[in-house]
C-alpha cells in the first residue's frame, strides 16, 4: 500500500493551496517493515524558511525533533516475507537512525522519549511489552507513553499502522 499524502501551505498572499499531492518521498524499505515518512515538524525549522519537503530527508530518525512531531505509516512484514538482503538492510540502517533506543538483547524492543499514537489501519499486530503482550486488530489505537515495546507481526499478512510521535516534556526524562 502506498500512501497518498496531501500537504497544504499558504502562498505569498496568505491564500491556502495544495503544496504536495502524491506519494511521499520518504519511502524506505527497512527489511522487516516499510516506512513511509509523511511529515516531520521541527520547531527549529519554521515553515516560512523551509522550502524542502521534510519527508525527503536523506536520513530519518525514529524519534521526532525535540519539541516537534512526526507522522509515519509503517507496514510490518510477516516474518516469513521479511528480506535478509544485506544491501536492503545496510541502506535501511544508514537512512533510519534508531539512536540508542533499541535493546540489543531483544531485537525490535525499543523506547522513545515521546508520546505516540498508533492506529491499526489493516492487518493484525502484537504489541510486546516488558510484562505481557496484546494482539491488535483494525481500528485499535495504542497510546504509547515512553515505555519499552516491540511490534511483532506473527501473522502471514502485512499489518499497516499510522503512527504520530510527539516530543513532549512529559516523556523526555528531564
Amino acid at each position: 500500500m502506498t500512501t497518498r499524502r496531501i500537504v497544504t501551505a499558504l502562498d505569498q498572499n496568505g491564500k491556502s493551496y495544495i503544496k504536495h499531492d502524491g506519494e511521499t518521498p520518504g519511502y524506505l524499505d527497512l527489511g522487516r517493515a516499510i516506512n513511509e515518512e509523511i511529515w516531520i515538524d521541527d520547531p527549529n525549522q519554521p515553515e516560512s524558511s523551509q522550502e524542502d519537503d521534510p519527508a525527503s530527508a536523506a536520513q530519518f530518525n525514529l524519534s521526532p525533533p525535540l519539541g516537534g512531531s512526526c507522522v509515519r505509516v509503517f507496514t510490518f512484514i510477516p516474518n516469513a516475507l521479511q528480506t535478509h538482503d544485506p544491501t536492503v538492510l545496510a541502506t535501511a540502517a544508514s537512512k533510519f537512525n534508531t539512536g540508542d533506543s533499541m535493546d540489543p538483547n531483544n531485537p525490535g524492543m525499543h523506547t522513545t522519549a515521546t508520546i505516540d499514537y498508533g492506529i491499526v489501519l489493516s492487518g493484525q499486530i502484537t504489541l510486546e511489552l516488558d510484562e505481557g503482550s496484546v494482539d491488535l486488530n483494525v481500528g485499535d489505537i495504542v497510546v504509547q507513553r515512553a515505555t519499552p515495546h516491540a511490534w511483532r507481526n506473527l501473522t502471514d499478512a502485512p499489518c499497516t499502522m499510522l503512527f504520530v510521535l510527539i516530543s513532549s516534556p512529559n516523556y523526555s526524562g528531564s
